[in-house]
């Protein structure tokens, strides 16, 4: 092999290690997020049956109605945390960052496929360009959908222990007869 040839060969080298290097960090990402997801709908399943166990027990019982009471209100609350870890709300997202040649609210506002396409040709024929589109989308990943949902997720948690917690106190109480009813 000549000296161009073998230089343009680990270049082109270097440019498919970087990718395969970018590729693995977003499926790692989104791995870490589906992750995220899962557990939040176990919150979810979880809290939901605390919940309504609570509420029934409410209105059966005629003692351990304020222990019941504080179970329902932490187990809502975490509940509706940990429904926006699944859907983040609007307001959670910054809509003022950089989006990546790649995030779909971008890409739908070009006027047709064939102006994306040239404008993903160029991106693609300079490694510059592609490296930095792509380093757009995986810290856009990790700092607006990854990082939000598992801050959410650990205060559902917060919650549900906080929960535990306090209904422990009070049933205590209760059954020291600190709450005449």
């Amino acid at each position: 092999m000549s000296e161009e040839k073998k230089e343009n060969f680990y270049v082109d080298d270097d440019l498919e290690a970087t990718t395969e290097f970018l590729q693995g960090l977003t499926e790692k990402i989104i791995d870490a997020t589906r992750n995220v997801d899962n557990h939040a709908n176990v919150m979810v399943g979880i809290n939901t049956g605390i919940l309504m166990l609570a509420i029934s027990e409410i209105f059966q019982v005629d003692h351990l109605k304020i222990t019941f009471g504080v179970v329902a209100i932490f187990s809502a609350v975490s509940v509706f945390v940990a429904l926006c870890a699944i859907r983040l709300p609007k307001f959670l997202v910054n809509k003022k960052h950089e989006e990546s040649l790649f995030y779909a609210r971008r890409i739908a506002k070009f006027s047709s496929a064939d102006e994306y396409s040239q404008q993903l040709r160029k991106i693609l024929s300079n490694d510059d360009a592609f490296f930095k589109e792509y380093s757009l989308e995986v810290y856009n990943l990790s700092r607006y959908y990854y990082i939000p949902k598992r801050r959410l997720l650990s205060w559902s948690r917060y919650i549900f222990v906080f929960g535990v917690m306090a209904s422990a106190l009070f049933l205590l109480l209760e059954k020291l007869h600190w709450f005449n009813y």
